[in-house]
């Protein structure tokens, strides 16, 4: 693991992910519940599919749900993909102090398992998540965003619409569709 916050890297090979709290995706974040499963899934073939397409940095901003569902994927894939790098963005240094026990487990593991890591923000601010989520973006090719349309108001949206406006290349996964009884996986990814 590196420590610094001037890591460089191809970004024409990187993606970052961002996506909803737990509390805010159907479901809820319970691993019992067949609609997390699904968008678990969904974030399987998100990651397989890029580096299918030649991306191997991946970039999580370490919140509950997607972000670390999304580190948790990468580093399974590191067992067969062992040249994939995660790199773990925290928003300031103490992140995660109120997370869920799940989550600090999980914030943890990405951590331990983070090819570098990288500090946004010393302490909490208002703008201490844009900041993280612009870095990001910024050091990405690619967002993949995992948004539920009953929350239009999210950090979540804000980086959507950051990715565009600077011209990213942006893939939103509505996942209100994916955890449908009647959706096809294969359609999204």
């Amino acid at each position: 693991m590196n420590n610094n916050d001037e890591i460089l890297f191809d970004i024409t090979k990187a993606v970052c992910f961002s996506g909803h709290r737990p509390h805010k995706l159907p479901g809820g974040g319970d691993p019992g519940d067949k609609r997390t499963v699904r968008i678990k899934y969904a974030i399987h073939r998100a990651v397989l599919r890029s580096i299918n397409e030649g991306y191997y940095i991946f970039l999580s901003g370490l919140a509950e749900g997607i972000d670390l569902w999304a580190s948790e994927e990468v580093i399974r894939m590191k067992e067969t993909h062992p040249d994939i790098k995660l790199v773990a963005v925290k928003p300031m240094q103490n992140q995660g102090a109120n997370f869920s026990p799940e989550g600090k487990r999980l914030l943890e593991h990405a951590l331990e398992n983070a090819d570098y890591i990288v500090c946004t923000s010393e302490h909490y601010s208002k703008y201490c998540y844009t900041i993280r989520n612009k870095y990001m973006v910024d050091h990405s090719d690619r967002l993949i965003a995992f948004i539920s349309k009953s929350s239009t108001r999210s950090g979540t949206n804000q980086t959507i619409n950051y990715a565009k406006k600077i011209h990213k290349k942006t893939t939103v996964i509505n996942v209100d569709h994916i955890v449908s009884d009647s959706c096809q996986l294969s359609l999204y990814y």
